[in-house]
């Protein structure tokens, strides 16, 4: 056993979840596990998740953080193999992080924010092996989906953000670059609540009330398939565009193209494969697709969310009497 193995299993014991790092990344995808994105297609992706790679040789670490585990079985193995493999864990649920990169000014930008709102309280943190004072700050998480992007339009590069999509390198691990260990500043010091102003920072303002404009359903017969046929006839622009979505391509409805909804932080929000909506952004209605868990949506299953809160019994109600008003 080895101080990082040690380190590993009982971080998997108080709940983490870990994985061995390379330094400080994971051990890097097979092609059957990269999920495809707009600007990079995979056509040897196959849709599964990431639990059926468990104990697949050359399998169980292609899904980055999200192979990590709680299992002290598997954390064992993998350190058997990997003995002075660094550590990774997954950002608690409860829990995210301020990283503070002082190469990119983050110290300096940090002091400014405090000086004009307050100090941060006593919080647990954790410093880099790089030695340059870099450090990860643990709150509590405050509900909603905080976002740097308020942040880095404020003050810049330097202040980062890593929640429960994201892992963090843990002590005892040693900086790739200097071979120096991360450490705790004080271990048993308990993550604190975030301040209100750096809440107000981080947590996206409300999105703008978008009039809600009924799209014109389609000519149905009472009769086959409803839910086939509402598919055929409704195009992604008739049910996104009336929301304020954009589409970045020409045709919305081939394979491939990209759409944008009007308060998202990045650029692009969805984009179409076989006919299907895959949503990436967490500040649409949609249930957001996760690498190795891609989650789609039909027209109508679109439609059931926008319309109907997401009741597909209630919206197929709605398109059975709208057949049978078409055919009186």
């Amino acid at each position: 056993m080895t101080a990082l193995s040690d380190a590993a299993a009982a971080l998997a014991i108080a709940g983490y979840e870990v994985l061995p790092l390379r330094g400080k990344l994971p051990h890097g995808s097979c092609f059957e596990c990269t999920v495809p994105t707009p600007d990079r297609p995979n056509p040897h992706y196959r849709p599964h998740k990431p639990a059926d790679c468990a104990g697949t040789p050359g399998h169980d670490l292609c899904h980055g953080c999200l192979a990590a585990t709680s299992d002290p079985t598997v954390v064992s193995r993998w350190w058997r193999r990997w003995p002075q493999g660094n550590i990774g864990a997954r950002i608690p649920k409860s829990l995210l992080i301020l990283d503070v990169d002082p190469r990119a000014d983050g110290d300096r930008k940090l002091g400014q924010l405090e000086a004009t709102h307050q100090p941060l309280p006593p919080t647990r943190v954790s410093y880099s092996g790089r030695g340059d004072g870099g450090r990860h700050l643990w709150f509590l998480h405050p509900g909603g989906t905080p976002t740097v992007a308020h942040l880095r339009r404020l003050v810049g590069p330097g202040l980062d953000l890593k929640s429960y999509s994201g892992y963090a390198v843990m002590p005892p691990s040693r900086h790739p670059d200097t071979g120096q260990p991360y450490r705790w500043a004080e271990p048993l010091v308990d993550p604190a609540p975030l301040p209100r102003w750096l809440r107000d920072l981080l947590l996206p303002p409300p999105a703008p009330a978008t009039p809600r404009r009924r799209r014109r359903p389609p000519r149905l017969t009472d009769g086959g398939d409803l839910v086939e046929q509402f598919n055929a006839a409704t195009s992604w622009a008739e049910l996104l565009e009336p929301l304020g979505w954009t589409c970045l391509d020409g045709d919305g409805d081939t394979d491939g193209a990209r759409w944008r909804h009007p308060s998202a932080a990045h650029q692009v929000s969805a984009n179409v494969r076989r006919g299907w909506l895959y949503v990436y952004s967490q500040s649409t209605s949609f249930e957001a697709t996760e690498a190795g868990a891609p989650h789609g949506y039909s027209p109508f299953g679109a439609w059931a969310v926008l319309e109907h809160g997401g009741d597909r019994r209630a919206a197929f109600k709605a398109l059975r009497e709208q057949a049978k008003e078409m055919t009186r």
